[in-house]
């Protein structure tokens, strides 16, 4: 499996990335290489997932921020997009040995490539066990936490998922999926930096909100650049995952 179709890193605004994404997996045919497409969205916006609404968001924070919104097909919840962001797109055709008739367990060598990749820099990483994951998703069930987490869920990198990689208990690299009978596409958003202020004012609807946002979700994410010491360049990741991924 080591016939990749691997894309040029693509810096543009994220609509053009969406409809890319869009246009690889509609065009992708059975026993053709999968594809890998990297992208970095210029200028900075918010990318909601398919089942979100902009009542998430906070008015007065659109009207002074003017960031764009823009939607996608897969699942999953709101994400900041720009500069400190580097997204990953694999399409895979269908037929491929690594779409699995189970969607979660699809993610699994998604995953553990990324921590391979990021062990290049020093970085010991992990995938967050399925089982994990439906236990932070218990949470909303639960009358002391449901609040809490409903809130931290409205931004991707506020919960974990399946396969997901995280350091400890902060994610850094988030997934999601879509699937058609023509193939799956796998995407991915690694931090190169993160910081939370622009997403708790953005998704806070209250002070007390933001300020939640803002405190809770740097305990539940962190950038690369924290983890290694160092500004780590996309072409540095883009280099080591592709090291992992010839292998496979």
């Amino acid at each position: 499996m080591s016939n990749w179709h691997i894309l040029p890193l693509t810096i543009a605004d994220q609509q053009h990335h969406l409809e890319q994404s869009e246009m690889l997996l509609a065009t992708a045919s059975p026993g053709a290489p999968p594809t890998l497409y990297w992208s970095i969205a210029e200028p900075a916006g918010l990318v909601l997932g398919f089942s979100q609404k902009h009542d998430i968001l906070n008015p007065r924070a659109l009207t002074s921020l003017h960031v764009p919104i823009y939607h996608r097909r897969a699942g999953g919840t709101a994400v900041l997009v720009g500069p400190e962001l580097l997204s990953l797109d694999v399409v895979l055709p269908a037929g491929h040995p690594l779409i699995l008739p189970d969607l979660v367990e699809s993610y699994r060598w998604f995953g553990e490539a990324w921590v391979a990749a990021l062990a290049q820099f020093g970085v010991q990483a992990r995938t967050i066990p399925p089982a994990e994951a439906h236990e932070q998703r218990a949470l909303l069930k639960q009358v002391e936490t449901r609040e809490h987490e409903s809130i931290f869920r409205r931004a991707c990198y506020g919960s974990l998922s399946p396969y997901e990689v995280a350091v400890g208990q902060r994610k850094i690299v988030g997934f999601d999926m879509h699937r058609r009978r023509i193939g799956s596409l796998l995407q991915a958003g690694l931090l190169l930096h993160w910081e939370t202020e622009t997403l708790a004012h953005l998704l806070g609807h209250t002070p007390a909100e933001e300020a939640l946002l803002r405190k809770e979700l740097q305990a539940r994410a962190v950038g690369l650049d924290t983890l290694a010491g160092r500004a780590v360049t996309a072409e540095e990741v883009i280099a080591a995952f592709e090291r992992v991924i010839r292998s496979l």
